[in-house]
């Protein structure tokens, strides 16, 4: 049977005018609460300000009034809704990381306890009424925002925090507002953030190029990187990256020393990048070693350790080697200093200008049950502390000039340090894999103005675009992929963010699927995009989002998925014929708008 879906049907957004707040509800927010769980009593103030962002801002201050150290355990903010919800009333939380916790939607009345976000919580009241409570910091501890009977709840783990007798410290800035325009809303949220952060300009550019994980994952050699930088060189475009993902140092932690596999190091490596005009582009993990490491070796007190002074060491079976990871403790001064002159060797001598820091959020208690173990050098901060100096350290090493691109993190803590963010899991050529990475990285459009956004790599290949080089990660190899199914994934990537790196193996991919490859790599930056339907999906991490609206300066795109398997019909007046289409299952289409209306005025 043939379904049909119309932009009204789908959407069903009431327009209140051109404004998105309520005036009439200028509410300061009464009758919040603050608990905190210490070892000795601490005193808290609060205080709510209507700021001209179109939030109010809730500022908490923890005080140690008495004379005696103290250590916090955890905060509590209990916030009532400032308008009663009813049994249809609808809750979006916001993803916090790419993998871990993405976006949610569920109805009030059967929510999962269990589901928080760092950055924000959005309750739909009804068509055009929309609650938020947000967090625009996360420098000391991170705040998990939820619902529970009829009170916004944001907790945080103290982490033993201390608070030295006369001192005060803030919790993190949180933010409330109402709105009758959730896209609106979104977008004031990701401002305000960047405001909260110092965040200026963004870096105007685009990368398009290829990398050597998805294919290849941690075994590749020079060889494998230049045959496929040669067929790149051969396909109708110009590119400008090639990306060196992990797998190039002996161990894990020594990221000054390159395996024997490439000849020459990744100095000469480097130098045959650049000489092609392209830019060097290179991954390593940053909050992690390897117990068999040379750094481990002679300086173990660079990483954390537990209460009794044994290294923490989580061993983990690969099907081309065995890792036994290990963890920088950031708050020594020493770790900090050799992750700097490890990214100066990746700079000044290999001629790296962008870094891929990956497995950022292993740094982070909250994440990381080794790390919620630990006992660090300065046990006096938090997991977010130690992580920001990690950061700092970064930042600093990398220069302001240099791209510095984050993965597998929590989005909050990174805010203020990378130039791009990793906005959804890693990518496998699956199609089972794209609806869930379409949706956990649309849902991060407001964080437009904070980070650039990166979706990850665009992948094409089926079995027979394999050999015995590919990849023996799970769900690498031997897939069955179809031309349709991977047209979808790259007009996903092409109507997002600003990079399109290839990862399959060019100098054997089928000419049919590089033509894919090739559009895809030719796509302008995107300077936005929105979920229009966020609000009719996302009730798990499949349930995919299916119109995309995009802009890349003054042209505007409309991106249509239809990820079932029955063919179904889109009508779109506004966007012309052309966008009448009945699409068949497994089937996408780019619509390029040709009238007169604003983006804004199409997104509503």
């Amino acid at each position: 049977m043939y379904k049909s879906l119309s932009l009204s049907a789908l959407l069903s957004l009431t327009i209140f005018g051109s404004g998105s707040t309520f005036a009439q509800h200028a509410s300061s927010w009464p009758d919040i609460s603050v608990e905190v769980k210490a070892s000795h009593p601490v005193t808290t103030t609060q205080q709510v300000e209507e700021q001209p962002d179109g939030f109010h801002h809730l500022k908490v201050t923890l005080a140690n009034l008495g004379d005696q150290p103290l250590s916090i355990e955890k905060i509590t903010v209990k916030i009532p809704l400032i308008e009663k919800t009813t049994s249809d009333a609808e809750i979006l939380f916001g993803g916090s990381d790419m993998w871990r916790n993405t976006v949610v939607r569920q109805s009030l009345s059967k929510l999962d306890k269990r589901i928080v976000s760092q950055l924000y919580a959005m309750i739909k009241l009804k068509e055009g009424d929309y609650l938020l409570a947000g967090s625009l910091s996360w420098r000391i501890f991170l705040p998990k925002i939820t619902y529970q009977q009829g009170a916004y709840i944001i907790s945080s783990d103290g982490e033993n925090k201390q608070l030295l007798p006369g001192k005060k410290i803030d919790y993190e800035q949180i933010v409330l507002g109402r709105a009758s325009n959730w896209v609106v809303q979104m977008k004031q949220l990701g401002e305000a953030i960047a405001k909260e952060n110092k965040i200026g300009k963004l870096k105007d550019v685009t990368f398009n190029g290829w990398a050597t994980w998805d294919y290849y994952g941690r075994i590749f050699t020079a060889n494998d990187v230049e045959k496929n930088m040669a067929a790149l060189n051969q396909l109708p475009l110009k590119a400008n990256m090639i990306q060196i993902d992990g797998g190039w140092w002996p161990e894990r932690g020594d990221y000054t020393l390159v395996h024997d596999k490439i000849p020459g190091g990744l100095q000469t490596l480097g130098a045959k990048i650049k000489a092609e005009g392209k830019i060097f582009g290179l991954h390593f993990d940053g909050f992690r070693g390897d117990a068999k490491s040379e750094i481990y070796k002679s300086h173990p007190e660079y990483f954390l350790h537990d209460a009794e002074g044994k290294m923490l060491i989580k061993s983990q079976g690969n099907p081309d080697h065995k890792l036994d990871f290990i963890y920088f403790d950031y708050s020594h001064p020493g770790a900090r200093k050799y992750i700097a002159e490890c990214i100066r060797v990746m700079k000044e001598e290999w001629g790296v200008t962008y870094f891929k820091i990956d497995f950022m959020a292993t740094g982070l208690a909250d994440f990381n049950k080794d790390a919620a173990k630990a006992k660090a050098y300065d046990p006096t901060i938090t997991s977010v502390e130690r992580f920001r100096l990690g950061m700092q350290t970064m930042r600093k090493a990398i220069g302001p000039d240099n791209y510095f691109l984050g993965c597998t993190a929590a989005f909050g803590p990174t805010i203020g340090f990378v130039d791009a963010m990793r906005t959804g899991n890693d990518i496998n050529p699956l199609f089972e894999s794209f609806g869930e990475r379409m949706l956990a990285n649309s849902a991060n459009f407001y964080l437009r103005s904070v980070f650039n956004l990166d979706s990850d790599y665009v992948v094409t290949r089926a079995a027979a675009d394999e050999d015995a080089t590919v990849s023996s990660e799970d769900r690498k190899s031997g897939g069955t992929l179809t031309e349709n199914e991977a047209q979808m994934w790259a007009d996903f990537v092409s109507l997002y963010g600003n990079a399109r790196l290839n990862s399959d193996k060019l100098s054997i991919l089928r000419a049919e699927r590089k033509s894919i490859v090739v559009e895809a790599l030719k796509a302008p930056k995107i300077e936005e995009t929105v979920p229009l339907d966020l609000w009719q999906h996302a009730s798990e991490k499949i349930d995919a989002v299916e119109l995309l609206l995009s802009r890349s300066g003054n042209k505007i795109f409309l991106g249509i998925f239809n990820w079932g398997d029955q063919p179904k019909d889109y009508s779109f007046p506004d966007f012309g014929p052309s966008a009448n289409i009945r699409l068949k299952g497994r089937h996408s289409k780019i619509v390029q708008y040709e009238g007169v209306d604003s983006f804004d005025m199409l997104c509503n």
